[in-house]
């Protein structure tokens, strides 16, 4: 996820020195060979050419040791990597850019040295959670929601999608970086904490807030049942994506394939039609998602909607939905709002910050007219 851009001048974490000896001492290699005895009038010159060898070695000795005392802090016992503080930055070193479309990629990270950010806290239990990048020219970071692992993802890895939003300072700075350089990590931080009853969730998502859409998906509990309406600029940024439920001809477009009615569930057919009519191989974003759906076995469903196609999600199709997810079961029922601060602010209205913190604020926007049928709205 995406949250706004915090300038943490003055109060940036940094590495603490652990140290005060410079890890690289310049010194001169000497080499000797036979020579006759010194003499007399010379031995005080000798004394101090040898006076000054056991100097450089003294300082050899010490550098070795201040990089042995470096490794030491940074592994602990049996080369196990050390767990940073959610509020230290840690290096980081991007391993792989994988282009989802033309603005966007799934940035993939590595421990740059022996010390990761806490991975249990990242993944295990039910929050959902984002890490902050910094950079370092302007000294400000910006979260991004960790994307859920996938098949054969190096355990100590990080993988997050991010977009190159036009003048955007950090995000800028992360899609100039090469293959192989570092940048400062710290985390996690706890955007949100999913309830133990969650039985029903929608999932308004725009653009990259699709990212913590897949948290969500994967943390999801055997009962649960999660429908995501995902909305795109652009084809390309969902490309390959096929809704698995019927979409109305106004919120759609794609009526021509004999979709029944709103919010029905689209045949096989109906999907392999679309599939056939795009022509195209599903992006990084979309392949994750599909297989969160498969690991799922039909309690997540997908509907994608695309500007530029004429399609969008509509106040009657939420409406439709929030209706059919209503029960008189005593269970929680979730309607998140994820993605750029505009999207979120014309469905829910804005967040407001409090006591130097980010809160919820009140229910605004679109949401705030619906019957919302016992859902409680939540903002990322």
């Amino acid at each position: 996820m995406n949250t706004a851009t915090k300038c943490i001048r003055g109060n940036i974490a940094r590495p603490t020195r652990l140290c005060s000896i410079p890890l690289q001492v310049s010194c001169c290699t000497r080499r000797y060979t036979s020579a006759p005895a010194p003499k007399p009038e010379s031995g005080r010159r000798e004394q101090a050419r040898r006076a000054g060898g056991s100097y450089t070695s003294i300082l050899a000795t010490l550098a070795v040791s201040a990089t042995a005392g470096w490794a030491i802090h940074e592994y602990t016992d049996a080369g196990t990597p050390s767990v940073a503080k959610p509020a230290d930055f840690v290096r980081y070193a991007v391993v792989k850019k994988e282009e989802v479309s033309s603005t966007c990629s799934i940035f993939t990270l590595k421990p740059a040295a022996g010390t990761l950010i806490d991975m249990d806290g990242l993944y295990e239990g039910r929050a959902i959670t984002s890490v902050q990048f910094k950079q370092p020219q302007l000294q400000i970071a910006r979260a991004y929601t960790v994307l859920p692992p996938v098949e054969e993802q190096d355990p100590h890895e990080l993988r997050f999608l991010i977009r190159k939003e036009k003048n955007g300072e950090v995000s800028g700075y992360l899609h100039r970086l090469p293959l192989g350089a570092e940048v400062e990590l710290r985390g996690p931080s706890v955007d949100y904490v999913l309830p133990e009853n969650m039985r029903k969730v929608i999932f308004l998502a725009g653009g990259t807030g699709i990212a913590p859409a897949m948290q969500v998906a994967s943390k999801l509990g055997q009962e649960g049942d999660m429908h995501i309406l995902w909305a795109t600029r652009h084809r390309e940024d969902c490309e390959g994506g096929v809704s698995d439920t019927v979409a109305a001809q106004e919120a759609s477009g794609w009526s021509t394939l004999g979709w029944r009615s709103l919010f029905g569930i689209a045949s096989s057919d109906d999907r392999r039609d679309v599939s056939a009519a795009t022509g195209q191989d599903a992006n990084a974003s979309v392949a994750q998602l599909e297989a969160l759906k498969q690991t799922r076995n039909g309690a997540v469903k997908v509907d994608y909607f695309v500007d530029d196609e004429g399609s969008f999600v509509t106040p009657k199709g939420v409406t439709e939905l929030l209706r059919r997810n209503g029960s008189e079961r005593d269970e929680c029922r979730l309607l998140i709002v994820s993605g750029p601060e505009g999207f979120v602010k014309y469905w829910a209205g804005p967040k407001q910050w409090s006591g130097g913190r980010e809160v919820q604020g009140p229910l605004g926007g679109v949401l705030s007219g619906l019957n919302l049928h016992g859902h409680q709205v939540i903002k990322l």
